[in-house]
């Protein structure tokens, strides 16, 4: 019975476990801002990828950056490859 739950608990923690290969940076009304993925890196640390996300949008900034800024300090959701598809991509930095 304890190797049973033991078993139970190693699979649940390994369900739960997320490696986050696409990240939707939202704005601070947590809508969603854009999506970012890299397959090179796989693994990605959203939390600072967010932090400084532009929407590819097309808009010109004064600063000289590009697209609209997220603007939410770096609030994020780890998504699936399915729901990436047909989102608004993040300018890459």
């Amino acid at each position: 019975m304890v190797r049973l739950i033991t078993l139970g608990l190693l699979l649940i923690s390994a369900l739960t476990a997320q490696a986050c290969t696409y990240c939707q940076c939202e704005f601070t009304d947590s809508s969603h801002c854009c999506v970012y993925s890299d397959a090179t890196i796989g693994e990605l640390d959203c939390t600072s990828i967010c932090a400084k996300a532009h929407r590819a949008d097309g808009v010109s900034n004064a600063d000289g950056t590009a697209g609209t800024a997220c603007n939410a300090g770096g609030k994020y959701e780890c998504i699936s490859a399915i729901t990436a598809q047909g989102r608004t991509p993040c300018y890459t930095e």
